[in-house]
């Protein structure tokens, strides 16, 4: 009787058994859909894209070299890109003299956002070149940017969105400063084609993303070493 009842009690055993794999296997299974459906959304969406070609447009713009940790940049160019990261998202007025008053503080708001809170200490000068200056009056703490006229920079153009780890890899084209449209050997219209590519790491804070690092594109770079 006592061999019939533990028989008995692993019949109802196995059954039991068997459901608890099938559980985990179908969650396994719903785990990885989940995972894939998220990487695609992370890969195509057009709304992320878009985005982080706003972010990265006032780096980009100025074409840096590569750099492993934002306090490495050249201070002239972190205030290149401090300046008009700050230019693309405010308005400012302009004085008798026809230049726009920027504040110090705006820069270094907009060196935050960029690469992170503490990332990256301003040095606040004059810098510029002939063509185009920034004047930093000291007592006032504010940048005078003279009336521009268009710059020809190079123009951002996300490829492609992957991630690793807590990071993302975005494949970025430089856009030459062509215009919105450039002609072919046919003489046909079509849309520029990027110069060069690029490869910037950015990390995912709350609704928006920092740049981490600025690499080569391994692509273009197997490109340049294939045989021809």
């Amino acid at each position: 009787m006592a061999k019939a009842g533990i028989n008995k009690r692993r019949r109802f055993v196995a059954p039991i058994g068997g459901a608890f794999l099938v559980l985990a296997f179908v969650g396994l299974v719903t785990l990885i859909v989940t995972s894939i459906a998220l990487t695609g959304r992370i890969l195509d969406n057009r709304g992320d894209k878009e985005l982080l070609e706003n972010i990265i447009r006032p780096v980009l713009m100025w074409d840096p070299p590569p750099f492993e940790n934002p306090a490495d940049v050249n201070p002239v160019q972190m205030l290149h890109f401090s300046m008009w990261a700050a230019l693309m998202n405010s308005e400012y007025p302009f004085n008798e003299n026809h230049e726009m008053e920027v504040p110090a503080s705006d820069l270094d708001a907009a060196a935050a956002r960029l690469f992170g809170p503490g990332a990256v200490t301003l040095r606040h000068r004059s810098f510029g070149d002939y063509d185009l200056s920034y004047y930093f009056d000291p007592a006032r703490r504010v940048y005078l940017v003279p009336v521009a006229g268009q710059l020809f920079l190079y123009t951002p153009r996300v490829v492609s969105i992957e991630r690793s780890g807590d990071f993302f890899n975005v494949r970025v084209g430089y856009v030459p400063p062509a215009g919105v449209f450039t002609a072919n050997l046919q003489g046909a219209l079509g849309e520029p084609e990027p110069d060069k590519y690029m490869i910037y790491v950015m990390r995912r804070t709350g609704n928006t993303y920092q740049i981490v690092a600025l690499r080569d594109d391994p692509a273009t770079i197997g490109e340049m070493h294939m045989p021809g």
